[in-house]
């Protein structure tokens, strides 16, 4: 297709990787022999158990700022165990069970260690019960319980779940998560899974129950509260549940316009949509962007507009339902399997909904923006294995977006959207590795795509062209054109560059 000619031009004559634009917070056996790298073990048997569910019961004091509550862990033990060890930051556990009796436990340096004797390959129970003032991760994100104007949520990515509930806060071990919120009868409560009921408990206070299908890990579980009003919608037979605030209402029926048609066209592209509910809630604070809690994003209250100009953010996040939270890296190392998916996303929708010249049109206008960020920045420019305090910056979102787009010229259309089908269909609910992806596609496309993945996701930085053309008027040989690509960094890249010569 022409079109895609010219495209490929673009992409791999300048090697830059084209980038996209959205809010987001400061802000997510298929090896063949010849891989140089190794795939790394499954956590959970490294953990020694496999944390199956977690049901949380916590009343939230507003005006106090003050949270109690409890967590029941459903446990497997992998391995035979003496002992168990959660998180929990700035909290104090009064109490811990174990099979509903009284245990043992330390808690030292934000870790719950609780002793118990669990052989092999059986089921058990813990229970911490806990209480305090949540205070916000000391780190570069600072995240956790937040308590805004007529509302309080919860943000957790990257590991702030131990800011507000005891929980083994690793992205590899995914749970189900049931929720059981008390707060103000005059409040909504929005939150992962299904809603069950909403029971008053006549003292001024309301126990909404949230019910988990599907398991997720600790950094997508999320609790927002406020004074609500909902906007309901339905995709197919999935139902959709928006929590807005009285004043943003018919702002909101426009903005939110388009998500049905976005779940019916991802689920045709990616795979049928994976959970039980879809969502929003919408918080008040104008400095936050969104996040991707499973089956209920969270948006900052800018993103409602009346116009639709914040869109693709909403397509971001949606998208992030079969690629971060379906399917899951298995630890912050393949961070670039959530976000670069979702930033793509947004290039897919505008191609659905406005056409291929506009999905062209916003990633050219999005990459001039991409590179110039890269000037006379020394940040880290690789995409796989990213700093901790640079989990969420352009290597994770927009050159991870590009690479897809990349591979996607390099393999073709059939094979490409092949691939990301089967990559949901056969880790969904689980947990992967950018090993896998790489392999997976191997298989599909039929090519060794060892360089690609050396150069693009595990090297760092991109290569500059520098060409020339040469031609000797005096003759009737044709002219020349010297080409050579200097890196910033030790990557070497191999690089197929077509292009076009029109003469007079």
């Amino acid at each position: 297709m022409q079109r895609y000619y010219q495209l490929i031009v673009l992409i791999l004559a300048f090697c830059l990787a084209v980038g996209f634009s959205h809010a987001r917070i400061p802000r997510k056996p298929w090896m063949p022999s010849h891989h140089s790298f190794q795939t790394e073990s499954r956590a959970d048997s490294l953990t020694g158990f496999d944390v199956q569910k977690y049901e949380i019961t916590l009343s939230i004091d507003d005006q106090a700022r003050t949270i109690q509550g409890n967590v029941l862990a459903t446990v497997l033990a992998v391995e035979s165990l003496s002992s168990i060890s959660y998180e929990l930051n700035s909290l104090t556990v009064s109490s811990v069970l174990v099979n509903g009796a009284p245990a043992a436990f330390t808690h030292t340096n934000g870790i719950i260690q609780i002793s118990l004797n669990i052989p092999a390959g059986q089921t058990f129970t813990t229970q911490v019960f806990y209480s305090g003032a949540p205070q916000l991760s000391d780190n570069v994100y600072r995240v956790g319980m937040i308590f805004g104007t007529n509302t309080v949520f919860t943000i957790s990515d990257p590991d702030a779940g131990r800011q507000w509930w005891p929980c083994y806060d690793h992205p590899w071990d995914k749970a189900i998560v049931d929720l059981h919120i008390t707060m103000r009868s005059d409040w909504l409560v929005a939150a992962n899974g299904l809603r069950d009921a909403i029971v008053d408990n006549g003292d001024g206070t309301s126990t909404t129950h949230w019910l988990g299908q599907h398991p997720m890990t600790t950094y997508l579980v999320c609790v927002t509260a406020g004074t609500y009003v909902e906007i309901p919608q339905t995709s197919g037979a999935t139902p959709i549940q928006n929590f807005v605030m009285p004043h943003q209402y018919n702002n909101a029926l426009v903005d939110f316009t388009h998500v049905p048609d976005m779940i019916a066209y991802f689920g045709d592209i990616f795979g049928a949509y994976p959970f039980e509910k879809y969502g929003h809630t919408v918080v008040n604070m104008s400095t936050f962007g969104a996040m991707e809690h499973q089956t209920m994003t969270t948006l900052g209250n800018y993103i409602i507009t009346g116009d639709g100009s914040q869109e693709l953010v909403i397509a971001h996040e949606l998208a992030h339902q079969w690629y971060g939270n379906a399917v899951s890296f298995l630890t912050f190392k393949d961070v670039w399997l959530s976000e670069g998916f979702a930033t793509y996303s947004e290039h897919l929708w505008t191609d659905k909904r406005f056409g291929w010249d506009a999905a062209c049109d916003y990633v050219l206008t999005s990459y001039h923006q991409y590179y110039k960020s890269w000037e006379n920045n020394n940040g880290p420019k690789v995409i796989y294995d990213p700093p901790f305090n640079s989990y969420f910056s352009p290597p994770s979102y927009e050159k991870a977006a590009s690479v897809l787009h990349m591979l996607r010229l390099k393999i073709g259309n059939a094979a490409f959207f092949t691939l990301i089908n089967e990559w949901f269909e056969t880790y969904k609910h689980g947990n992967a590795i950018t090993a896998e992806f790489q392999a997976m596609a191997e298989q599909i496309s039929g090519m060794d795509l060892q360089q690609f993945f050396q150069q693009w996701i595990f090297g760092s930085g991109i290569p500059s062209i520098e060409y020339s053309i040469w031609n000797n008027d005096a003759s009737d040989s044709p002219g020349k054109i010297i080409a050579r690509s200097s890196s910033p960094t030790a990557t070497s890249f191999d690089l197929e560059i077509p292009f076009r010569i029109t003469t007079a």
